[in-house]
C-alpha cells in the first residue's frame, strides 16, 4: 500500500493515509418466532484519504489502484483551510487474544441462545424475548505518508437479552448484556444475566411509582456510566463541543474536587469494550481528563481539532468500517472512583432513591438530559425498600455535576454501542456509586 501513498505525494498531496479494516463477524438471534443467522462472513476494504491544497479528498473501496489515488485527489474540495497535527513515523503491532475462546459450530452457539430464551420464559408471563450473540475478529491496519505503520487485532464477543412481560394492566420491559474484548462470553456463566432480567421484569410489574420532584439519589455504576457518556462525554467531543456548554467552561470549576471524568482507550475491566490503543488516524490512544478535580480540562479530538485547539492528540478518531468517514468518538468514559464504600453512601440517604440501571434516554448540546430507569428502589434510612416502576430522571449536566456529594471506591464498567453520524461503535461506560444531593425523579402511574 505504500505505493499508493507515494503516488498521492507525487501528484501533490501534502499528506495521505490508508485504513484497511477487516471484520469476520457472526451474529445470531433467537426469538420465540424463529432462530436466525443474521450475518456470518467477512467485511473488508480500504479507505484512502488525501490532503490536497489543504482540502480533504476521500475514496473507499474493497480494493485499491493507482487510479483510485487520482480519484481521491480529484474529490478534494473546501475552503483550503484544513490543518492537522502531524506525527513521527512509527511501526507497531498490537494483538489482544481472547483468554478462553473455544471453537464451536453455529448450531452449538445457537443452542446456548435457545436455552437462555427458554430460561426466561419458563417462570414468567413473558410476552416477547430476544437473545442475540455477536462475535467479531477485528483487524485494523493504518499507513500514512509520515511513515506510520500500525496494526491492531482483537476479538470481541457479546450476548444480549431483551424481554417484555405483562400482568393485568401492567407492562414491563428489560434488557441485559455482557460483552468483552478479553474473553469469549459464551464460555462464561450466563445464568446471572437471566436472573437479572427476571428481577427487573418482576420489579417493574410489582413496583411503585416514585414521587415526582427533586430527591437525593444514589446512582449505580450503570447509570453513572450512561450519564458520563451521554451527558458529559458527548459535550466533550470537539466537533460538537465548540457549540456546547462544556467547551465554554474550559478551565472553570463546575463540580466538587472529587469529581474526575475521563475517557480511556483501554480498560482492563469487563465491559470496557471501547478498545482503541490506536485510533483510525494512527494516533496513540491516551487517557483524556475531561474533568479533573471538578475543573473542565480537555476535549476529545482528532488530528484536525487537535491542531485547531492547540491540544495534544487524544486518539478519539474512529470509524465503524472502511466505508465510513472518521469521526470524533468516545472509547471508555467514566467517573473515577472515590474512597467510600457503597454501603456507607447508602447509609447517608434518609429518604431518596437508588437507581441501578437505565433503559433509553436522550441529551442535548445545551446540557439537558433525561433517562428511563429499568431498575431502581426507594431508600429509607439507608435501607432499600420497594422497587420502582415507570421511572425516569432528568436534569442539566452542569447542575447535576455540581450536586455530587459522595463517590464510592466500588467501580464497574458496562458495555454499550454509541451512534453518531449514522455510525455505531463499541464503547465502555461506567464508574462508582455516586450520591447526588438533588436530582429530578419522575414517574407515570
Amino acid at each position: 500500500m505504500w505505493e499508493f501513498l507515494k503516488k498521492a505525494q507525487e501528484i501533490g498531496a501534502s499528506f495521505a493515509d490508508i485504513r484497511f479494516k477487516k471484520n469476520r463477524n457472526l451474529l445470531l438471534v433467537s426469538t420465540e418466532e424463529r432462530d436466525q443467522v443474521r450475518s456470518n462472513g467477512v467485511d473488508q476494504g480500504y479507505s484512502l484519504r488525501v490532503l490536497y491544497n489543504k482540502n480533504w479528498g476521500y475514496l473507499s473501496s474493497p480494493s485499491l489502484s493507482i487510479e483510485d489515488v487520482k480519484r481521491a485527489i480529484s474529490s478534494s474540495f473546501g475552503d483550503e483551510r484544513t490543518n492537522i497535527v502531524y506525527l513521527p513515523s512509527k511501526k507497531d503491532t498490537v494483538e489482544l487474544k481472547p483468554k478462553n475462546y473455544v471453537e464451536r459450530s453455529v448450531e452449538e452457539k445457537m443452542k446456548v441462545l435457545k436455552s437462555l430464551r427458554e430460561q426466561v420464559t419458563s417462570s414468567m408471563k413473558v410476552s416477547n424475548v430476544s437473545v442475540s450473540y455477536n462475535e467479531s475478529w477485528i483487524e485494523n491496519w493504518y499507513l500514512s505518508s509520515e511513515g506510520r505503520d500500525i496494526k491492531v487485532k482483537y476479538f470481541m464477543s457479546g450476548l444480549s437479552i431483551s424481554a417484555g412481560a405483562h400482568e393485568a394492566d401492567r407492562r414491563a420491559s428489560a434488557y441485559v448484556s455482557k460483552f468483552s474484548v478479553t474473553s469469549s462470553v459464551l464460555e462464561e456463566d450466563l445464568n446471572s444475566l437471566v436472573s437479572t432480567l427476571k428481577r427487573r421484569l418482576e420489579n417493574q410489574l410489582k413496583g411503585v411509582v416514585p414521587d415526582g420532584g427533586e430527591h437525593t439519589v444514589v446512582l449505580a455504576p450503570d447509570v453513572v456510566g450512561v450519564f458520563s457518556h451521554e451527558a458529559v462525554g458527548h459535550l466533550a467531543e470537539a466537533d460538537l463541543a465548540t457549540s456546547g456548554v462544556l467547551f465554554k467552561n474550559r478551565g472553570k470549576r463546575i463540580a466538587p474536587e472529587n469529581v474526575n471524568v475521563v475517557d480511556s482507550p483501554v480498560v482492563s475491566l469487563e465491559g470496557g469494550i471501547g478498545y482503541v490503543p490506536y485510533d483510525d488516524e494512527g494516533v496513540e490512544g491516551r487517557k483524556v481528563e475531561i474533568i479533573k478535580g471538578g475543573i473542565v480540562r480537555e476535549m476529545l479530538t482528532d488530528r484536525y481539532y487537535s491542531a485547531y485547539l492547540g491540544q495534544r492528540p487524544t486518539g478519539n478518531a474512529r470509524a465503524e468500517d472502511y466505508r465510513s468517514p472518521v469521526l470524533i468518538r468516545m472509547r471508555n468514559t467514566f467517573i473515577e472512583p472515590g474512597e467510600m464504600s457503597k454501603d456507607e453512601i447508602l447509609q447517608e440517604v434518609k429518604e431518596g432513591y437508588f437507581l441501578v440501571s437505565t433503559l433509553g434516554g436522550e441529551t442535548s448540546p445545551e446540557g439537558t438530559f433525561q433517562f428511563g430507569i429499568q431498575e431502581g428502589y426507594r431508600v429509607e434510612n439507608g435501607e432499600l425498600k420497594e422497587p420502582l416502576r415507570n421511572t425516569g430522571i432528568s436534569g442539566y449536566t452542569m447542575e447535576t455535576l455540581s450536586r455530587i456529594r459522595r463517590i464510592s471506591k466500588n467501580f464497574e464498567m458496562w458495555p454499550g454501542f454509541c451512534g453518531k453520524g449514522g455510525q455505531s461503535v463499541p464503547v465502555g461506560t461506567g464508574g462508582p456509586y455516586v450520591l447526588v444531593e438533588k436530582m429530578k425523579v419522575g414517574g407515570n402511574a
